[in-house]
């Protein structure tokens, strides 16, 4: 008989619930799920990842794991670490390089002869978030890891994430005017700041201008049409990540559609002055920093504008890089 998890009679004894009947529709009723809390992780910093198990029936069911005694469930809430690495040597948490290197065994963890049956109530879920550094020191290390969980001796399988472990990045743009400082903030939308180390990356902000500026409000540019109406090349759109940072003086957001909230691309503004209205209307994914990066904004924002709020002479955004952000406490 294989050594799968099953619905253990004695819930259903001790808990007075009914039977769901045979493996394969609890099987079916089953989902695992992995997430990062950010897809991108500074060197030194925790690989926050959260486990859980979705039960997508309109039935309480309960698992066990594989190779252990079940025993009365624990008072406390959440998915026992017994149940998160029950991949026995099947291998639970794959991890695997971009050269293809791999890990599936966590490290220090030893499960042990009993382990908690785990209730799952209709159509609701259970899990945990744990620091995946303290089972895989290879986390530790800078790369690109694909992560897949396979609970319950490789029962289930999860959706794989990519995780990237490297030195944060910040952005020198230089202007005709001076030179800015954009430090990302990674924690708070880490959709828009991937998506714009990408188009830095690419060169794409290279000889692209500030576009508008609305006097003693902000400057926008990043268009590669140059007029306000332009994408990103591939069409991507990065969908919204509303944060609790303020729209103030030296703040970095993303330009949308007035009609779309997920229809973020490229374009992107720095604030002038505090805009409360525009909090939780538009993504903050960076800010300025340094007097110097002030003094540029304050020189650009005093260019000359027509009616429409267009420069009447171009602003180019010279060269844009990034750089290795100074080594600061990230907060889990």
């Amino acid at each position: 008989m294989r050594n799968i998890p099953h619905f253990a009679t004695i819930m259903v004894l001790c808990w007075g619930l009914p039977a769901l009947g045979d493996q394969a529709d609890g099987a079916a009723a089953v989902r695992a799920h992995i997430r990062l809390t950010s897809p991108q992780v500074a060197l030194g910093q925790p690989v926050w990842v959260q486990f859980s198990i979705e039960n997508v029936s309109d039935k309480p069911i309960t698992l066990t794991v594989p190779g252990t005694e079940p025993e009365i469930p624990l008072p406390e809430v959440g998915l026992p670490l017994s149940h998160v690495f029950s991949g026995g040597a099947a291998g639970t948490v794959a991890i695997t390089t971009e050269s293809n290197r791999r890990w599936d065994q966590p490290v220090g963890y030893r499960g042990a002869p009993q382990a908690p049956i785990l209730l799952i109530a209709p159509n609701s879920t259970v899990g945990s978030t744990l620091d995946l550094r303290d089972y895989f020191p290879s986390l530790r290390g800078a790369g690109q890891y694909r992560i897949c969980w396979r609970p319950y001796g490789g029962e289930f399988t999860s959706e794989t994430i990519v995780l990237t472990v490297a030195p944060f990045k910040q952005v020198e743009l230089v202007t005709d005017e001076g030179a800015m400082t954009i430090r990302l903030l990674y924690d708070d939308a880490p959709g828009h700041v991937a998506n714009f180390i990408d188009l830095v990356k690419s060169g794409f902000y290279g000889g692209k201008t500030f576009h508008r500026i609305e006097p003693g409000y902000m400057i926008q540019g990043g268009c590669p049409r140059g007029d306000g109406t332009g994408i990103r090349l591939d069409g991507k759109r990065i969908p919204a990540e509303y944060n609790t940072r303020r729209h103030r003086k030296g703040t970095v957001s993303m330009a949308l559609l007035d009609d779309d909230a997920n229809s973020a691309s490229c374009q992107f503004f720095i604030c002038n002055t505090e805009q409360k209205a525009w909090d939780g209307r538009y993504t903050v994914f960076g800010e300025l920093v340094g007097d110097a990066s002030i003094a540029t904004l304050d020189k650009l924002m005093a260019a000359p504008v027509d009616d429409r709020g267009r420069p009447l002479r171009t602003l180019y955004m010279r060269t844009v890089r990034l750089m290795d952000a100074p080594s600061e406490p990230m907060s889990p």
